[in-house]
């Protein structure tokens, strides 16, 4: 019966994007079969995750990783149950969220997760502090469409459960909720890249050297999603080679 309903509502949900979205996507052939996996993407607005919970060939197989907050709202919080989305606080490590997540993996699922940890920035300076935050009500969309630093926990899972990556990126959506405002579709473009990793670190390291490449593994990430992006789209990670500005995919 869930599977049923889950179907409904994906179909329901797909019918609303033809609606509202020129949707074109390449790459989908780097996807593997199945999992374990981790997919990666950019977060410019709330459209990324079930845009890839439905267009990648994995069904329920899928899950994502989502701001506990989401929660508040009754709808959504039955769908995150339905779909078994696991709520995630952004702030302090949530150790039984990564635990579930590593779960997911080890029977073969695979798992979504923006590694910018979130599409609104200004909540950015308390969850640097460490502080479990629950706000919610802010920005929807990331205007300005330009990368920007990420958080720890994608690169954590990742090294954890030994899953390889799958890094997605997206053009467009930031500008999908203006538009249906004014009653217009939105060009958007998912563009999946080839899979990279696992990624590996020796635990035999100092903490402070173990954490760091920790970091850097998350940049690592960041860096595969920005070479399949314009230029002018990749905030701090410029520098990284793939689609040269103003290539096809940008909407701006």
């Amino acid at each position: 019966m869930q599977s049923l309903l889950r179907s409904l509502i994906r179909g329901f949900v797909r019918l609303l994007f033809r609606l509202a979205l020129k949707l074109e996507i390449e790459g989908l052939e780097h996807a593997p079969p199945g999992g374990p996996l981790i997919v990666i993407g950019n977060h410019f607005s709330i459209f990324e995750a079930p845009l890839l919970m439905l267009h990648l060939p994995y069904g329920d197989r899928v899950t994502w990783l989502a701001a506990t907050e989401l929660q508040d709202s009754r709808i959504l919080k039955a769908l995150i149950g339905l779909f078994n989305i696991i709520p995630i606080w952004r702030g302090q490590p949530d150790r039984a969220a990564l635990h579930r997540a590593s779960e997911w993996l080890a029977g073969g699922g695979v798992i979504g997760i923006m590694p910018e940890g979130g599409v609104d920035e200004t909540l950015r300076h308390l969850t640097t502090a460490g502080v479990q935050t629950g706000l919610h009500g802010g920005p929807n969309s990331r205007l300005d469409a330009q990368l920007i630093t990420p958080r720890p926990g994608a690169a954590y899972l990742a090294v954890r459960s030994g899953a390889p990556l799958l890094p997605a990126a997206f053009l467009g959506t930031e500008n999908v909720m203006a538009n249906v405002r004014r009653l217009r579709r939105t060009p958007v473009r998912m563009i999946i890249g080839p899979v990279f990793g696992p990624l590996t670190i020796d635990p035999a390291l100092p903490k402070t050297e173990r954490r760091a490449r920790l970091d850097e593994m998350g940049h690592e990430m960041m860096r595969h999603m920005a070479a399949l992006l314009p230029l002018e789209n990749r905030g701090p990670y410029r520098e990284q080679g793939g689609r040269g500005a103003g290539e096809q995919g940008s909407f701006h």
